[in-house]
């Protein structure tokens, strides 16, 4: 491990030991459960700084730094209160890129997935559109058509029915809306952002190419994408991996639902009395800084009451799943989803709505192990209960 060759390097000697990324406002969601200091960003940073220095025994210095890297949520909260203003996740990065031949055993397995059939799962190609058999007539009329507007389903949405709502839910509304917009999903491969997570930039690379050359076929000027994470590396990482500016725009299905409703396309019936708490993504909000746009979406809805969580926006708690935790250390993903829940119940939440699938399906594993009445849904499925007439009873596919 030749940890002076990376770009990175200097940041490991500017780290300046203070545990603001400890005890953030967020709180390293990690830390509050292993108690363990490699795991914080500082932890991370001295490990690797002593390992440089050759101050550590170099095999349990790298599988210590093993066990920071791989057990972090990559949710950013370290980095976003970082007083020196070091990029710790990019730092986690490319320190991931110097673990190939330690990566845990399930991240492996993801890879292999990749590799051979473009998705997490290791499902066919073929069961891309697992997810729309109660919209296949409308999905067969926009699948690969030119149009200026695209939309990016990801591979959650589509090969994992309970993160299915979303898109079932957008391709209802098109409908309503008269919308003409291109799917590519027999083709689409994942965003590569398992391989970002695991370190290995150059396989990412290739999906984020594959991924370009089919939009750019189609004619698509604007994209959306209702997965957090793929936004996040498609708008973000995408022009770094592939060293271009992207031919398209990027926005997130809210922003896409929320100009339908203000360009009256769409006709809201009203819910009463409905409290409901938007769960910000960590990857959307902040990776991206994207978290007025779902709070505008939900102004926009009659009848819905808005209540906010103890920690929001910057300050949201991570869900548990992200960094591909949740593939490794499921018991880890839990304890951190129950500190969220309890949130929630506290918030007097009756509706968690979400924006990202990894989010949506961790917490609703959960709330349904805690036998919470909380609902877990994503956002545009609200949308589209709205748009249909249910006599004010708010009916959610379980």
């Amino acid at each position: 491990m030749k940890l002076n060759n990376l770009e990175h390097y200097e940041e490991f000697f500017i780290c300046a030991y203070c545990a603001y990324c400890v005890n953030n406002n967020a709180a390293c969601p990690t830390f509050l459960s292993v108690r363990h200091e490699i795991v914080t960003g500082r932890g991370k940073m001295i490990t690797a700084r002593n390992l440089a220095q050759g101050l550590l025994n170099k095999e349990e210095g790298l599988e210590a730094l093993k066990d920071g890297l791989f057990q972090c949520t990559f949710c950013g909260a370290c980095e976003q209160e970082c007083m020196v203003d070091i990029p710790l996740t990019e730092v986690y990065t490319e320190l991931k890129g110097l673990m190939q031949d330690r990566l845990p055993e399930n991240t492996v397995k993801i890879f292999q997935n990749l590799e051979s059939k473009f998705n997490i799962y290791g499902m066919d190609q073929a069961d891309r559109n697992f997810w729309n058999f109660d919209v296949e007539d409308t999905y067969d009329e926009l699948v690969n058509r030119s149009a200026e507007v695209g939309y990016f389903i990801g591979c959650m949405a589509s090969y994992m029915g309970r993160a299915s709502g979303a898109p079932v839910a957008i391709l209802k509304l098109v409908t309503h809306a008269n919308e003409k917009i291109s799917i590519f999903s027999p083709t689409e491969n994942c965003c590569g952002n398992p391989f970002l997570l695991g370190g290995c930039l150059e396989k990412a690379k290739k999906l984020a190419q594959h991924n370009v050359n089919e939009i750019e076929k189609l004619g698509i000027k604007t994209l959306f994408v209702s997965c957090a994470g793929c936004y996040r590396v498609i708008k973000e990482e995408y022009p770094k991996l592939l060293g271009i500016e992207l031919p398209f725009k990027v926005f997130t299905h809210m922003e896409y639902l929320l100009n339908l409703i203000k360009e009256k396309k769409l006709k809201l019936l009203s819910l009463t009395n409905i409290k409901v708490s938007f769960k910000d993504p960590c990857e959307l909000g902040r990776h991206c800084g994207e978290y007025e746009i779902a709070r505008d979406l939900i102004s926009s809805l009659p009848g819905i009451e808005s209540v906010e969580l103890a920690n929001n926006r910057e300050n949201a708690l991570c869900c548990g799943a992200g960094g591909l935790v949740k593939a490794n250390y499921p018991e880890l993903a839990e304890d951190i989803a129950l500190r969220l829940i309890q949130q929630m119940e506290e918030a007097g939440t009756e509706l968690c709505l979400n924006a990202c699938p990894s989010c949506l399906l961790n917490i609703d594993q959960f709330l349904r192990q805690q036998q919470s009445s909380i609902l877990a849904i994503d956002i545009a499925q609200l949308v589209h209960r709205l748009s249909q007439n249910y006599q004010n009873s708010l009916i959610v596919n379980q």
